[in-house]
């Protein structure tokens, strides 16, 4: 489990330092988030801390667990993900199944365990759960020739269908679909023969034709709506696009400065602490401060990549592609959500969001891939 001192050389230094950094940032820019100027209490005093900063305190002592966790994730070695990964698959369906027999409400949807003050959202857990699972059984069973068939879709197609069928009965649209991109991308990452994709596509078509009939509540459907015209109900569904464009445009190059955003200080802004982080940092740190942080993404995705291409063993190829997946997914949903380009669906920024089990789940993830760009030559699935 403990790190070989010959894999240090190995050691991707560059991906550490952007997981590291991009969860301070985030830091700081919820203690901006969470800032009321009007008690007029000197920022970042004990006073302030003790008073005011209870999202940022709380963040804090969740970055204090996922360092742990990504700790672990790096040292435990490729061989045992691969020896556990239909355990902790089958470990987080289970989890997710007690959340729809078990789970608390909030805010119309069932998606925590409650353990006292402990609070656990197993589907953001399932993300990995899928991606060790589906990378398990296809580095397994690889294509026979060059593009998996029919009959050989079956399986990986359930491993990531189960495990979205039961988050969108939650319901929670957003993470449901975070699953299916992660599983589906998998599955073009080793091929599927060119008709199939074809009927495939047609089939996601008619599926999401038919899922707004049929299976979309109505509160989804006017979120999808509201897309078009924010201004038909500017109280309702269109109050978190207008105001996230508000903050947004109004930091204008260099923003208004830390602590000065005035959407986020006068608590116009929705959900600035989760969906709509970026927001505050758009507004306080304008154009140039949000390209900054954009570039950090881009830099971490490059990292993320450049392990899949030097992965010597189809299975570590495919966790790491996974996980590159689910963060790209997150971050490019979040951004157009907060733009008013797609619907708002609830998915956190990656690293930046407020949320212990988002938090722990992507820095966990983070420390799976380093492990596994040291042992790259180490495992061989068989």
């Amino acid at each position: 489990m403990f790190i070989d001192r010959r894999l240090i050389a190995q050691f991707d230094w560059p991906l550490l330092f952007l997981s590291l950094l991009l969860p301070l940032l985030g830091l700081f820019v919820l203690y901006s988030a969470g800032y009321d100027p009007d008690l007029q209490i000197v920022p970042f005093s004990f006073e302030q801390l003790t008073i005011q900063s209870h999202v940022f305190l709380k963040q804090l002592r969740f970055l204090v667990v996922a360092l742990f966790g990504m700790s672990l994730g790096m040292m435990t070695g490729t061989r045992t993900w691969y020896r556990f990964s239909y355990f902790l698959y089958a470990g987080c369906v289970l989890l997710l199944i007690g959340v729809l027999a078990f789970g608390a409400i909030s805010h119309g949807s069932r998606r925590w365990l409650s353990f006292g003050s402990f609070n656990l959202q197993p589907s953001e857990l399932v993300k990995l759960g899928v991606v060790l699972g589906m990378a398990r059984y296809i580095a397994k069973h690889p294509p026979k020739k060059r593009f998996y068939g029919f009959r050989e879709l079956i399986v990986p197609s359930l491993l990531f269908g189960v495990p979205m069928g039961l988050i969108f009965l939650q319901p929670d649209l957003g993470t449901a679909l975070s699953v299916g991109a992660i599983g589906f991308a998998m599955l073009l990452f080793v091929g599927i023969r060119p008709k199939l994709l074809l009927g495939f596509s047609l089939l996601g078509i008619f599926a999401a034709v038919a899922s707004w009939f049929w299976v979309l509540h109505d509160y989804q459907k006017r979120r999808v709506l509201v897309l078009f015209d924010p201004e038909s109900n500017p109280r309702g569904e269109g109050w978190q696009i207008i105001q996230s464009k508000i903050a947004v445009g109004s930091g204008e190059l260099f923003g208004k400065g830390y602590l000065q955003g005035s959407q986020t200080q006068l608590e116009f802004l929705p959900e600035r602490t989760t969906d709509f982080v970026f927001c505050v940092l758009a507004e306080e740190w304008g154009f140039v401060g949000s390209l900054l942080v954009i570039g950090l993404f881009a830099l971490l995705m490059y990292r993320l990549l450049r392990v899949v291409a030097k992965s010597k063993d189809l299975y570590s190829a495919l966790v790491v592609f996974g996980i590159a997946v689910f963060l790209f997914f997150h971050v490019l949903v979040n951004l157009g959500m907060v733009v008013g380009l797609f619907p708002v669906v609830g998915l956190p920024l990656p690293l930046l969001s407020y949320g212990g089990s988002s938090l722990l789940t992507v820095m966990f993830c983070l420390g799976i891939v380093l492990g596994m760009s040291m042992r790259k030559t180490v495992f061989s699935a068989s």
